[in-house]
């Protein structure tokens, strides 16, 4: 993946995913464990989003194997249009793969995603109470 990252004019940057958990991590800073099946991040101020592309957003946050919340939230409000973009595209490109009838079978109903954009005020600081409505 290095060589691979490289080659396509990125970096790549190792750390530590059982010291980060991004796939457990919320935007409030606290982890919920989660069962690998679990496609969807319902994070816990009230958005929702692929599970791989919450993960890969908050590993642009990560420095010396420690996630920055406060730089992942300060970012979030531009990055969340793109990530919906993407998560339709990844959408569209599974029901293209496995035909319409297997495609509801990749997410519940439940887990759809929406297109719904939340105000910024969404994301919590860390620190902040969270009002339990999630």
């Amino acid at each position: 993946m290095k060589r691979k990252a490289e080659n396509a004019g990125g970096q790549f940057t190792k750390f530590s995913t059982q010291k980060t958990a991004l796939s457990q991590t919320h935007s409030s800073g606290i982890r919920i464990k989660k069962k690998l099946s679990e496609r969807v991040h319902h994070d816990v101020n009230g958005f929702k989003m692929h599970r791989d592309l919450w993960s890969a957003y908050l590993a642009r946050h990560v420095y010396d194997d420690s996630l920055s919340v406060m730089d992942a939230n300060l970012d979030y409000p531009w990055s969340e249009p793109i990530m919906l973009d993407a998560w339709k595209e990844y959408n569209q490109q599974s029901a293209n793969r496995v035909g319409e009838s297997e495609s509801r079978k990749c997410h519940k109903s439940s887990e759809q995603m929406s297109d719904k954009r939340l105000p910024t005020n969404q994301i919590a600081n860390k620190g902040e109470k969270l009002d339990g409505n999630a």
